[in-house]
């Protein structure tokens, strides 16, 4: 039966003759096609090139033969070149260098072997050991809070405040840091967030606007640092940064500057009487000692001078008891000396002649006496 699905059509004889071939040919063979088993011959001269090259280790000689004959290429073949290359490959997978800010550890077979330092290191090559390499040395920042409901804690006195902090933290130990914790960042941030929570929860919220900011964050390195450490992360926090610390928007955020307004107002008029204060206490505290060794030292006066009258009045009346008369008028002109001392003498005498003015003006005389 003919076969009218054939893509050459029908051509009434029910098939294809021997040697006939579907574009017509009546057995002729084509003289540039190639005979069955042979290739093409251009392909055939460049694999013969190939393998005269891989057989003498280098290019041809101008009358194709080999090229040197004791080349170790040709002396292995294709499997020198291979061992030559997984060689380099080898060394090349031992040497490793690792950075200044950095620390390596090394895994063999995927297990934790040791911790290398920064500079140039060895290991057994791949795939025996492997490197895994993270920056110990630098500080690093997870920022937490913003416009997230994550910001807004609840205070010991029962209201809200948004709070926006920053966390720097450090890789301190690599192996734990990798294996001990899966995530760490993100553990790191759910440390922070809870610790923070529970700080805010105990304190109350006008102190944490005002007064207790500094206090806060350092509570909440505290409490971060030994619940990481508990859960051996291998992270040190270096330091908590409150952004900020608000009531939330609206008329209570008012009402709070208002408070944190009044509250530096105080500590300025506190600040300002405790000036006053240490400078007229220290003054007033001086002139009462002052006061105080005046008193003392006019007491001494007194009763030194006291002490030498009476011992003066013991003398004379051990002189008088000796000399009664003598004693009595020296006394006298003692003490019309003392009376006379400061008052103006004028001296008349009564045996002075008719037409002499007995007068003599003393006090003149020693005025002018005092002035030449």
């Amino acid at each position: 039966m003919p076969d009218n699905n054939s893509p050459w059509g029908n051509k009434g004889g029910g098939g294809k003759k021997p040697g006939q071939n579907p574009w017509g040919s009546q057995g002729k063979p084509d003289r540039n096609r190639p005979k069955p088993g042979e290739g093409s011959p251009d392909l055939d001269n460049v694999i013969q090139g190939f393998k005269n090259r891989v057989r003498s280790g280098g290019p041809r000689g101008p009358r194709g033969g080999g090229g040197n004959p004791n080349s170790p290429l040709q002396k292995f073949g294709p499997f020198g070149i291979v061992a030559v290359i997984g060689l380099f490959f080898l060394l090349a997978t031992t040497i490793y260098t690792v950075d200044q800010q950095e620390e390596a550890v090394v895994l063999r077979f995927g297990k934790y072997q040791r911790t290398a330092p920064p500079g140039l290191n060895f290991k057994l090559p791949s795939p025996f050991e492997s490197v895994i390499k993270q920056k110990t040395r630098v500080v690093q920042k997870t920022a937490i809070g913003g416009n997230d409901k994550n910001s807004l804690m609840l205070t010991g006195d029962e209201n809200i405040v948004d709070i926006d902090f920053t966390v720097l933290w450090r890789i301190n130990d690599l192996k734990n840091y990798i294996f001990e914790v899966d995530e760490p960042s993100v553990a790191l941030k759910a440390v922070a967030e809870s610790a923070m929570r529970e700080i805010i929860g105990r304190s109350e919220l006008e102190n944490i606007i005002t007064t207790e900011r500094l206090n806060t964050t350092i509570a909440v390195r505290d409490l971060m640092q030994a619940t990481l450490d508990e859960y051996g992360a291998g992270i040190e926090v270096v330091e908590v940064q409150l952004q900020k610390a608000d009531a939330p928007d609206g008329r209570v955020v008012d009402a709070f500057r208002d408070v944190v307004d009044a509250t530096q107002e105080k500590e300025t008029l506190i600040n300002e009487a405790t000036a006053i204060r240490n400078t007229i206490v220290p003054k007033a505290r001086g002139e009462a000692a002052q006061i105080t060794q005046d008193a003392e030292a006019y007491k001494g006066r007194v009763v030194a001078e006291a002490k030498g009258e009476a011992e003066r009045f013991t003398l004379i009346l051990g002189e008088y008891k000796a000399a009664p008369r003598v004693t009595r008028q020296r006394m006298y002109l003692e003490t019309i000396e003392d009376v006379y001392k400061d008052a103006d003498k004028i001296l008349l005498d009564s045996d002075a002649g008719s037409g002499v003015v007995p007068y003599l003006p003393l006090d003149q005389l020693g005025k002018k006496r005092g002035a030449n």
